[in-house]
């Protein structure tokens, strides 16, 4: 009966050998040549790990223990920081003192000025034509006519007197020769 099993099992058919009979004389064939090449295992796992690591899964890692927790380190400061504010005594305030607290948030009175009434009153009617003298004036003070008006111009005025100069160089150079 074992010979008859043995038999079976090597006649047993497997893709790309044909029978597990060539399979297994090939697997013996080549596991012959591993101890020469031994010396390339540690480089060939360590050139493996350097492609397969960065794509193995945070959660995988912090599971086998191969990396740390950070929310577990996150909660750990926390909760020493809970323990060194629990330890801290209440900050006792002066009665003038809380009270500039408790005022903090409320501003100042603010006095209308003329400006203010004017926009209140354009805003109320739809007339902004106090806005629009302001613009006016604001722009009659931001554009100084003749004032650097056009310094573009002037430098290409002066680049094209360069190459004018350069030609005529030239031109003497050839009457010469």
């Amino acid at each position: 009966m074992a010979a008859s099993l043995t038999r079976l099992i090597r006649t047993l058919p497997l893709p790309l050998f044909g029978s597990a009979a060539t399979a297994a004389s090939f697997t013996l064939a080549k596991s012959r040549a591993l101890p020469r090449l031994l010396g390339w295992a540690l480089p060939a796992g360590v050139g493996a790990l350097w492609f397969v690591w960065p794509a193995v899964d945070d959660e995988w890692k912090m599971s086998m223990g191969l990396k740390a927790d950070p929310e577990a380190a996150l909660k750990a400061v926390e909760e020493k920081e809970a323990k060194a504010a629990a330890k801290i005594a209440p900050v006792e305030l002066s009665s003038e003192a809380m009270e500039k607290v408790e005022s903090a948030y409320k501003a100042d009175e603010v006095v209308e000025t003329e400006a203010d009434k004017l926009m209140a009153k354009g805003a109320a009617t739809g007339d902004f034509t106090y806005l629009e003298s302001q613009w006016e004036e604001f722009n009659d003070k931001a554009i100084r006519p003749g004032e650097d008006d056009d310094d573009d111009d002037d430098d290409d005025d002066e680049d094209d007197e360069d190459d004018e100069d350069e030609e005529e160089e030239e031109e003497e150079e050839d009457d010469e020769e």
